[in-house]
């Protein structure tokens, strides 16, 4: 219990400081002028985007907001929150539960098209023992936003790595999750 603890607190911590480095550089960069390059009617203005995800980060799908809280030339950081659960898919389940995964991401792309990569957490809301309820995730993958709003697509590797290994082999459980999001961003 005290290893997950410290694992808990290291991610959290490593995402804080990656998100308060971001809003201190901007905060630095405020009032400098650069070589940016703008284009009439491409900057980028839709900050927010909701969709629904399917696969990735939850057990089958969940709804999802995030929201880009940094800028610079092609580079953008957005946080994400969502909420999914196991409940049209309860064949083979114990019970109904709720998932919320939350994430830090980054994106590279200059107008429509980005490389999204991420690190987050899941958790599971579940107190059956045969089912891992604390997960850390990575993201690979590409993002289709328009840069005023609009529809959004992603499509993403999102391995799963999980302390909490339930299966009679020992170390860290490593599950392979990939997936598909649509939305809308504004």
């Amino acid at each position: 219990m005290h290893f997950l603890f410290k694992l808990r607190l290291r991610f959290f911590l490593l995402v804080s400081f990656l998100l308060l480095a971001g809003a201190a550089q901007a905060q630095d960069d405020e009032g400098k002028e650069g070589p940016e390059i703008e284009v009439p009617g491409k900057e980028f203005t839709a900050l927010s985007a909701y969709y629904l995800e399917i696969g990735n980060n939850s057990d089958a799908y969940s709804i999802n907001y995030d929201r880009i809280v940094y800028t610079r030339d092609i580079f953008k950081a957005a946080v994400r929150i969502g909420l999914g659960t196991n409940i049209f898919f309860q064949e083979n389940e114990p019970g109904v539960y709720p998932v919320v995964p939350v994430e830090a991401i980054g994106m590279f792309g200059r107008y429509e098209k980005h490389l999204e990569l991420g690190l987050g957490y899941t958790r599971r809301f579940t107190d059956e023992p045969d089912l891992l309820q604390n997960m850390y995730f990575g993201r690979v993958g590409f993002r289709y936003q328009k840069p005023n709003g609009g529809l959004v697509v992603r499509v993403a590797v999102t391995p799963f790595i999980s302390p909490e290994n339930k299966s009679s082999s020992s170390g860290l459980a490593v599950v392979p999750r990939f997936g598909l999001s649509i939305g809308r961003s504004f």
